[in-house]
Parts: C-alpha cells; structure tokens; sequence
C-alpha cells in the first residue's frame, strides 16, 4: 500500500467511525483530492530505521517525550548476525535505503535512523556523512535524519564549539573514530574517553558487555567524569544510542551548569524541529533549542 493510499484508508476509517461514511470522497490519488487529503491528516508518523538485532526504545519512547499527539512505526535493519565493525556498518548503505523506502511506504512522513555511526562510519568528511543521509532521502522520496549528523546540528545550534566526547561503552577505534569525525565538522574535542578510559569498567571490558545493558547509575557517573576532566568544554556530547540519559538529563544538566546532547535524545530534537512539534521539558536545554 502506496502512502497516499495508507492515508486514504486511515481516514475511511476515522469518518466510518464517525458516521461520515457517506460524505467521504472516492479514491483519487490525483489532483485537488490528493492534496486535500495530505492536509486533512492530522497525526505525524514518524518512521525509524532501528540498528540491526537491537530491542530500540525510540518507537515507543518518542511519543512521551511532545506534546502532540504521533504515530510511529519502526523498520530495522534486517542483518541479524551483524557484526558491528566501522567497515561493516559503512557498507549498509543500500539496507539503509530500503529501510527508508519502507517507512515510507507505510505512510511516515519521516525517516529517522538510530545509531550515530551509521552517519560518520568510515567517513572522511562531513560531506561523505550527509551524502550517506541524502542518498536515503532520495531512495524513498521523504525526509530523512541520521543520529550522526543530528549531534553536528545540535551543538551547531548550541553555538558550541569546543566539546567533549563521553564515547561510553565505546571500543578504542570508536571513541577515535568518532572525536575524527567531529574535528571534521569543525569542532575542537577537547576531551574524549570511554567507560574504561573513566575507570568505570574493566580495560578488557567489550561494547557488548555494556552496549544493551548501561544503567541509570553507570550513566550518570560516565557524564560526571567527563563534566569534571572538561571544564572548558562548551557542551559535552553523549554517544550510544544503548545509553539511555532521559532519567538523568535535566538532573545533570542543571548540576554540570552545561547543554549535554545524548545520542537518543538529539535525534528527537531533529525530528521535533523538522515537524514543528513541541519537547516536553524532560528533554532538559533541547526543549528550548531552534534552529
């Protein structure tokens, strides 16, 4: 089913149920219909293209955090023996793609991917990233967001240029990978570490010790190491989308006396500004962040 379709067919039923049956217009994806149609919907879907093999909380978790009424629907990447190195994820491309291309097709007026390395993977500039965010887009005919490319926009929008990266549960080569990529965009880290550059878990310790399990409390003793080892650091950045900071982020925010932007509640920001939709203040500075 077509999305000017999904859309007639959500509106047959909402009038049906109503009682309005007889007023609703025959099927005709052309013309005056079609565009008054796509102004009467009222409720935005938002689509997100979720990691591969991961239980991601942002389908069910984005509604909690606006004001207005949304739908969601969620299209993961489907590689479940993903192995999860740079080179891997840098190659899924044309998953990635379809992916948008099937949120589209069930009616998501956009596609927001979960993850920031899918963005900067491998990448050698900022220009490489967004063409990996541009080539989706095109694929499927709405707009799409990338978690990578939602950090740059955010600090962006901050003013901040001197940061610091909490890579935590990060493996070396992505905590370095990742501090590249933003001197690529410009800003100047002043500071990165990763759990067990904190002394918060064994050196030996592997992503996927910490990777789908980071607690509240591991959480916030992560930002506060960094917010201490950085105290010129305009803004600190939070990567992992498996990290999980809406319990914690006005908390720390208000202590650490600076905007702190988390892989999961950033990309909730670009969606909110991209459809003009209110953040609830449990979104701490980003509520009150535009563009």
């Amino acid at each position: 089913m077509g999305r000017v379709a999904w859309e007639v067919a959500q509106l047959r039923n909402a009038w049906c149920s109503a009682g309005l049956q007889a007023e609703m217009p025959q099927q005709n994806l052309h013309g005056s219909t079609r565009n008054e149609i796509l102004n009467m919907k009222k409720t935005p879907v938002i689509g997100f293209i979720s990691a591969p093999a991961w239980f991601d909380p942002a389908p069910s978790e984005f509604p909690e955090v606006i004001l207005e009424d949304v739908q969601t629907q969620q299209a993961p990447l489907m590689l479940p023996e993903f192995d999860y190195q740079l080179k891997s994820i840098a190659s899924v491309q044309k998953e990635l793609n379809l992916c948008a291309r099937s949120l589209n097709a069930m009616g998501c007026d956009i596609a927001a991917q979960v993850g920031s390395p899918f963005a900067w993977a491998c990448a050698t500039s900022e220009i490489e990233a967004r063409s990996r965010n541009r080539s989706m887009a095109q694929a499927a005919d709405i707009p799409c967001l990338m978690t990578g490319l939602a950090i740059v926009d955010g600090l962006r929008a901050l003013g901040a240029n001197k940061v610091a990266a909490n890579c935590t549960y990060y493996e070396k080569n992505w905590r370095d990978g990742f501090s590249v990529f933003l001197n690529l965009c410009g800003f100047d880290v002043k500071h990165a570490s990763t759990l067990s550059d904190q002394g918060l878990t064994d050196s030996s310790a592997k992503m996927e010790d910490y990777g789908w399990s980071m607690t509240s409390e591991l959480t916030r003793e992560s930002i506060l190491s960094v917010a201490k080892s950085s105290p010129d650091a305009e803004a600190i950045v939070v990567t992992g989308a498996g990290t999980r900071t809406l319990e914690v982020l006005c908390e720390l925010e208000a202590y650490i006396k600076r905007p702190i932007i988390t892989a999961d509640t950033i990309l909730y920001w670009a969606i909110a500004n991209r459809l003009g939709l209110t953040l609830k203040p449990t979104m701490g500075s980003l509520s009150k962040l535009r563009t």
